[in-house]
């Protein structure tokens, strides 16, 4: 679907994008991910062929983005950070307006914007004005614009940023219901984020890419750790759930309210191991009533592996 190789900007004497590789698969949702200022605005501009690149190709669908940019922009859809639109305009105008833009008319115009409102929740909003929005609606109102043309491949520039944990999981959740249907390519430096939803990453950092490959694999190639911290009213059988489930238990601690107690797991740790864990508690009687996954400080890992220019 995506397949960019070599890519290069420069402006003036920095170095922005330094030979960097894309390749994302079809129906797959392909995690960008590296530090703020590392690159990844500027590579997924030269991608939807808003900024060309000094060097390089960039292919869609087998079409050369510069070369061919009629056919290859045919089927992408961009949601930049901080979602464009008309303030004075409804989100129901705003969105029929996007779909005509992209040469959508009459009954089929209509039925993809209705379809697109109930997909991202924006029925209680669809009368009132751009203007008036918040943070988490304009995001989501912003990603019914880049759908409501049923893109090839949406392309999202830090999706996420500003929004509060309720907005964030909803925006997940959106993202979840692409996959197999529409090629995704998100950017963003959080890795939490992308780890919940995404099927590779491709890791930048000051310009080069440095990691890619499966969350999982990348987590261990920036030597980020991961640990599994759970409460629970029985840290002995707790143990064994979490031997059961590879995991091995590093830290135990009790808490103020007896009997419950802290503990700290490591290990090959994922949201599905989570899953699994939570399913072993509960089939041992094991009261729960925190089960979090938290990850080691990811901008020490980028600093110790990016590249340092001369």
């Amino acid at each position: 679907m995506l397949h960019a190789e070599g890519l290069v900007k420069r402006f003036g004497s920095r170095i922005a994008v330094n030979d960097v590789n894309l390749r994302v698969d079809p129906g797959s949702l392909c995690g960008f991910l590296g530090p703020n200022g590392a690159g990844k605005s500027t590579t997924l501009r030269m991608v939807v062929g808003v900024l060309p690149p000094d060097g390089g190709r960039i292919q869609v669908n087998g079409h050369d983005v510069w070369s061919n940019p009629w056919q290859a922009r045919q089927g992408i859809a961009w949601l930049p950070e901080g979602a464009p639109m008309h303030p004075d305009s409804t989100v129901s105008e705003f969105l029929r307006w996007s779909a005509t833009l992209h040469g959508m008319h009459g009954p089929t115009r209509n039925a993809s914007v209705k379809a697109m409102i109930d997909r991202c929740a924006l029925g209680e909003v669809r009368h009132r004005m751009c203007r008036a929005l918040s943070r988490g609606f304009r995001q989501r109102v912003g990603l019914a614009a880049a759908l409501v043309t049923q893109p090839r491949l949406l392309i999202l520039d830090e999706p996420t940023a500003g929004l509060d944990p309720a907005q964030v999981l909803l925006f997940r959740q959106l993202l979840q219901s692409l996959k197999g249907s529409t090629t995704v390519l998100l950017s963003t430096h959080v890795l939490a984020e992308v780890e919940a939803v995404c099927d590779a990453l491709v890791v930048i950092d000051r310009g080069r890419v440095i990691s890619t490959g499966t969350p999982a694999h990348v987590r261990r190639q920036l030597g980020v750790s991961v640990r599994l911290e759970l409460e629970v009213d029985d840290s002995v059988r707790a143990e064994a759930a979490l031997q059961e489930c590879g995991l091995r238990l590093t830290h135990r601690s009790p808490c103020a309210d007896r009997p419950w107690c802290e503990i700290t797991a490591e290990g090959e740790i994922s949201p599905e191991v989570r899953g699994r864990v939570a399913q072993a508690l509960a089939r041992d009687g094991v009261a729960l009533r925190r089960l979090d996954i938290e990850h080691g400080p990811l901008e020490e890992a980028f600093r110790r592996l990016s590249v340092v220019e001369p």
